[in-house]
């Protein structure tokens, strides 16, 4: 099996399916973001770290999609594995990559023994952002959009269907059932105890 065929040996086709690949691997691995390509993301393309902290924003998850995911090859400190990533992702793409080469703006994110960690690409080097996956948000977002029952949402990606439960019959059902036992006619009450208050 080759690395560069990771996406079509696991499948992975879309974005979530890409992202869920990466957060499920059982062994070390990265994946790469990038922009999404619709208006509300042109302004930041390509920007580099210091202009989006100026317009006091900063890269959301929600701007991006995995455009790549794989295994990490060797075990390595986190800015070497950067630093042979970008290179890949510029010199040696991978046969099956569809976007842009590496550039200021995309997102790196290693996982590592389990503990996730994202980086901005800059115009020099990388910055390490602390809060762009948050693991509550991400699991979250990834099982939204994979999973085939939403009452299913647990942590476990596309875990199946709910159990089925006991079909009960509607309220109005129960009402017309109760007319028809209860056909007798209706004297209307004389009093009303509201108004027998001496």
């Amino acid at each position: 099996m080759k690395i560069e065929k990771w996406n079509d040996v696991h499948g992975n086709t879309t974005s979530d399916e890409r992202m869920v690949a990466f957060l499920e691997s059982s062994t070390d691995s990265y994946a790469v973001l990038q922009l999404k390509r619709i208006d509300e993301t042109e302004q930041f393309r390509f920007m580099p770290y210091w202009h989006i902290q100026k317009l006091e924003e900063q890269p959301t998850i929600d701007r991006y999609e995995v455009v790549y995911n794989g295994p990490i090859e060797q075990s390595a400190c986190a800015a070497e594995q950067l630093e042979g990533l970008y290179t890949k992702f510029n010199i040696d793409h991978p046969e099956d990559f569809r976007g842009h080469s590496m550039s200021v703006s995309d997102i790196v994110a290693l996982k590592v023994a389990g503990e996730v960690s994202c980086y901005y690409v800059d115009a020099f080097g990388f910055v390490e952002l602390q809060d762009f996956m948050k693991p509550e948000n991400y699991l979250k977002n990834a099982e939204m959009a994979m999973e085939d029952d939403y009452g299913m949402l647990d942590g476990v990606i596309n875990n199946g269907k709910a159990p089925a439960t006991e079909e009960r019959p509607s309220v109005l059902e129960q009402l017309k059932e109760m007319l028809v036992f209860d056909t007798s006619p209706r004297k209307p009450s004389r009093s009303h105890p509201e108004r027998d208050i001496e």
